[in-house]
């Protein structure tokens, strides 16, 4: 899916997508009444957000300009889109294979990077992406044996010390 491309093309899909990431995070975080889940799902947000700034960096260092989508991946493609009243289980899902495809991405990335700073950084996102993807496969296992935990949320309830 992403062999061929440029390296500026890949940081322009890259950063679409890391917008896009952030923004399913946040509204992901908003559906969730329990505020510990809550909070992890906005902490993946954050981590998105600072995904794109490193992304915006390199691409305006390279250009002196603002980033460009590539037309084709302006418009978000049917695998990256996922119905509104998707059950938990189903966006969490979702979300571990967006992670499996960012970090696609930028393996591809590094192939085409020209330099050492920019295969690193490429690299990083990577392994970034690989931590997201254990995390959401961690929450989807928890999901599984205590729903409510994630559908319910009970003022007085005390989770940890």
């Amino acid at each position: 899916m992403y062999r061929g491309l440029t390296k500026l093309e890949i940081l322009g899909i890259a950063i679409k997508k890391e917008k896009d990431a952030a923004k399913f995070y946040q509204d992901l975080a908003r559906r969730i009444p329990n505020p510990i889940i809550k909070e992890k799902f906005n902490s993946l947000a954050k981590e998105e957000r600072k995904h794109r700034a490193i992304l915006n960096a390199e691409y305006k260092k390279i250009t002196g300009d603002r980033p460009v989508v590539p037309e084709q991946w302006k418009s978000a493609h049917p695998e990256e889109t996922i119905s509104g009243d998707a059950s938990i289980e189903e966006l969490l899902l979702f979300a571990i294979e967006r992670e499996r495809d960012a970090q696609k991405l930028y393996k591809n990335g590094a192939k085409t990077a020209e330099g050492e700073t920019s295969r690193v950084m490429f690299e990083y996102l990577v392994e970034f992406e690989k931590g997201h993807e254990r995390t959401l496969k961690a929450e989807l296992a928890f999901y599984k044996k205590a729903p409510l935990f994630f559908e319910e949320y009970e003022e007085g309830i005390h989770v940890g010390a």
